[in-house]
């Protein structure tokens, strides 16, 4: 519509303040990255009891060992080497000379590990959890002692 003028009237056009589609973009593209590199994880089991107990949620960091192998105590979430479907929760006890990894549950009565299934691969591994943050009490990121006994 127009004005006895011969103006346009109306709203003004839509503007973005200076760099926010530049910010936008790294938004974007930072959301991205952490979606690659990190994924979430619901534990489902009590075998890591009592540092992970059953609907824990975990933030499982994809690129963890990227530039250096999997270590003793280190968590790490891996492929169920009997059902590849699967995904398990373990602390690494043990890495021998070849690589392979003997892992443990921290509950050993409720744990099926290593001792079930023998020594896993290392390209088993998904990712090493670096933080807990569900329940919101119970956020943590993840200790990497070794806690567990020894085999």
């Amino acid at each position: 519509m127009t004005t006895p003028g011969g103006t346009a009237r109306g709203r003004a056009p839509l503007s973005w303040p200076p760099g926010a589609a530049a910010a936008a973009i790294a938004l974007v593209l930072c959301i991205w990255w952490l979606r690659r590199r990190f994924l979430r994880y619901e534990v489902a089991g009590s075998s890591m009891s009592p540092t992970l107990r059953p609907g824990d949620f975990v933030v499982v960091d994809r690129r963890a060992f990227a530039h250096r192998a999997p270590a003793r105590g280190d968590v790490i979430l891996i492929r169920d080497p009997r059902e590849p479907g699967r995904t398990l929760v373990k602390r690494v006890a043990n890495v021998d000379l070849h690589g392979s990894l003997w892992v443990l549950g921290d509950n050993p009565d409720e744990s099926t590990d290593s001792r079930a299934f023998g020594a896993v691969a290392p390209g088993t591994v998904l990712g090493r959890v670096r933080w807990r943050y569900w329940p919101p009490g119970a956020l943590f990121r993840a200790r990497q002692d070794v806690r567990h006994r020894t085999v």
